[in-house]
């Protein structure tokens, strides 16, 4: 079936080429079903495009394999590492967004380049995209817009910077057909009306140089060259005229059958001999054979004034550059959109060398598309430029700093990666925070991007800033209420009794809470304690959970004559273990415990001092901190790592220091997760809460 289609082909391959195309093609007949399209989706791979054999087998395998059965062939093996690499560039690349694709239409096109992986795959793809733009007619409503928006947006400026002109110019022209049809019909009318008068011009002009060709013993072909209706269309829009003030509506190209060695002096003679008899315009000569474009295009260009004073672009090259050109390997699109190409030119270059040359091994196939950028998705759909070895963090701070600052891990495709995870071009990125996530200085390690480093040690610098700024006024005060002089002898005294290596070191530690304040004083009592205060953790603040618990816990200790333990702890605030709370005597409810910085605190203390009593919590071993490591299983959804994170970090404000997240084969899940807690009741309560979520099976405890 294949291979009668293919053996004309086949037959004009080097005889190690077509044995091992036809190796490739029996193993694509086990599995191939033919469709309409397959025979056409192959011939202009391999007659219109004129591919390399290696790509024609691959668009074999994609022509005629079902796409339901494609993964399964390529994890086979069967076709061959190359082949295999082709085909996974293909099925890679993801459904377009229309509407985000209106607006980032360059960063798709990249992202199309960079993840296919392989040249030869956007071969493919533009074939298949081309056939689908001639067959517009045929298809419902809906798939003719996204077809004819994605070829005209992406396909086709694709087509031209590989220079692939007559794909296209092809496309061009049917988008326009699609969307603008009373436009194109009447450029198209007006071309047809004008064509005896554009031929006549045009025997006019080139009927005196076929004679002085002729004289000089030159073989050459002369023939007038229309422009495409959406180039006309181009310059209506940029002339702001309509088709009739159009004058250049055609170009003359000059072809010579040239030897090799010859090729340049031969294209020179051309020139002097249109120049002799039109005079040409000094500003518009174009030499792209001296020193060929980056892309490889080589022509000479000239504008001269034929007959009736109009300007005529006259194109001069060999046969071998004109079938170069026309078969599309030569990217001559940066002058036509009138930019140096500096970025996006590099990269098309490399692909046309890469197409130019199939007999290059795999390894310099896949350098051609090689690009220090990365394209990500957002979970709606936007495209945010990274470059690689860019980390989840960096994606985070680029979405947006005060997002990057509560970062605290991502999904990443529908996974849970931590902050360090590298991302891959495609990726979709949803990032996780949580309000008591802060910046660290290890932070300047993961991140990737100079300008993220930068923005992380600004932010850390500026916290650390802040938190000595408190701790320093927290020192004066202290000072001041055991009556001790704030001076260098007496700060100097501190930093030498809390073990500290310097005076802003201390103040950091005091404004971050991991020296008590209280604890001063004993610096300067006449007889120090036996046990040193030492530098303390102070816990992360939590919320929540402690509305639940008995108004009787044994962890809360009330003085200063009040002898009562009925209380319950504010909703306002949610005091917990190791917060610094106060109790309040309400009119109706009884006994209210709130942290000392409730928002409410400085009211009630102003409003009512004779209701506020001392309060803290009894010293015992469940007041330390400690860390637990809690194992969750379940059945897997999407969003279960996001679920199971925002319970833990941002409802009830519990500091993750690890959480893995593996997904299996058999549609579960597992989460092993290690949290900083404060108390026994605190980690059966969260475990409490963790089994009833509605995926999750089981859950279990250790402490670390």
């Amino acid at each position: 079936m294949i291979t009668e289609k293919l053996e004309t082909y086949i037959n004009a391959l080097a005889s190690d080429e077509a044995l091992a195309l036809k190796n490739v093609l029996t193993e694509v007949e086990k599995f191939a079903v033919e469709t309409p399209s397959s025979a056409l989706l192959l011939s202009i791979v391999a007659d219109e495009i004129s591919a390399d054999s290696i790509t024609v087998a691959a668009a074999t395998a994609y022509a005629y394999i079902p796409y339901n059965q494609l993964n399964t062939v390529i994890d086979s093996g069967v076709l061959g590492d190359e082949i295999n690499g082709i085909l996974k560039g293909i099925v890679k690349i993801p459904e377009f967004n229309l509407d985000k694709l209106k607006v980032q239409t360059e960063n798709y096109i990249k992202l199309l380049v960079t993840l296919s992986g392989d040249v030869r795959s956007i071969i493919i793809l533009l074939a298949q995209h081309l056939l689908k733009i001639r067959n517009l007619n045929s298809l419902p409503d809906d798939e003719a817009l996204k077809t004819a928006t994605e070829v005209q947006l992406v396909y086709s400026p694709i087509a031209h910077r590989i220079g692939l002109y007559k794909v296209k110019t092809e496309m061009e022209e049917i988008c326009l057909k699609y969307f603008e049809y009373d436009t194109y019909r009447s450029i198209a009318d007006k071309l047809q009306i004008k064509k005896a008068e554009r031929d006549k011009y045009i025997s006019e002009f080139i009927e005196p140089l076929k004679k002085k060709f002729a004289e000089m013993g030159m073989n050459v072909s002369i023939k007038g060259r229309p422009k495409s209706i959406a180039s006309i269309r181009t310059k209506m829009k940029k002339q702001g005229v309509d088709v009739d003030g159009i004058y250049d509506l055609f170009a003359i190209r000059v072809i010579i059958d040239s030897k090799p060695e010859d090729e340049k002096a031969d294209c020179w003679r051309v020139y002097s001999i249109v120049t002799e008899k039109y005079k040409p315009n000094p500003y518009r000569l174009r030499d792209w054979i001296t020193v060929p474009k980056p892309s490889g295009y080589e022509s000479l260009h000239t504008t001269v004034i034929g007959p009736g004073g109009r300007w005529i672009e006259v194109q001069i090259r060999t046969k071998r550059m004109d079938e170069v050109a026309e078969k599309g390997l030569a990217a001559h699109w940066k002058y036509k959109n009138g930019t140096d190409g500096k970025e996006g030119g590099n990269i098309f270059s490399k692909i046309r060398e890469a197409i130019e040359t199939p007999d290059k091994n795999d390894s310099t196939v896949k350098k051609a598309l090689y690009s220090n950028e990365i394209y990500i998705f957002t979970p709606n759909g936007d495209l945010i430029k990274m470059h690689q070895g860019d980390t989840v963090l960096d994606f985070a701070f680029t979405i947006h700093s005060q997002i990057g600052s509560k970062c605290i891990g991502a999904q990443v495709n529908n996974k849970f990666a931590s902050i360090k995870n590298v991302l891959q071009n495609g990726d979709t990125v949803k990032i996780l925070t949580a309000n008591n996530q802060k910046p660290s200085a290890e932070w300047i390690k993961i991140a990737n991007s100079q300008r993220v480093k930068t923005r992380i040690r600004h932010i850390v610098t500026s916290m650390e800033n802040r938190l000595a700024d408190i701790g320093k006024d927290i020192v004066k005060q202290k000072l001041q209420q055991i009556d001790v002089d704030y001076n260098d002898v007496s700060v100097n005294k501190l930093v030498k009794f809390f073990e500290m290596d310097s005076a802003v070191q201390l103040y950091q530690n005091i404004g971050e809470g991991k020296i008590e304040p209280t604890k001063i004083k004993h610096a300067f009592s006449e007889k120090e304690p036996d046990d040193k205060p030492v530098a303390e953790t102070k816990p992360v603040e939590h919320s929540v959970y402690q509305d639940e618990l008995s108004t009787s816990d044994s962890n809360l200790l009330v003085i200063d004559n009040l002898n009562t333990i009925d209380f319950q702890f504010a909703k306002c605030c949610n005091p917990m273990p190791g917060d610094k709370i106060f109790a309040f005597v309400t009119a109706s409810s009884g006994t209210k415990i709130h942290r000392t910085d409730c928002p409410n605190a400085a009211n009630i203390v102003t409003r009512y001092p004779y209701r506020v009593v001392n309060a803290v919590w009894k010293q015992n071993s469940e007041s330390k901190t400690f860390n637990a490591k809690i194992s969750i299983d379940g059945v897997y959804q999407p969003g279960a790592s996001g679920s199971i994170t925002k319970l833990i970090s941002e409802t009830y404000r519990i500091h993750i220091r690890s959480f893995n997240f593996s997904e299996t084969d058999n549609g579960r899940f597992s989460v092993t997760v290690v949290v900083l807690l404060n108390s026994k009741s605190q980690q059966d309560f969260l475990v409490e809460k963790l089994r009833s979520i509605k995926f999750v099976e089981k859950v279990s405890v250790e402490k670390e």
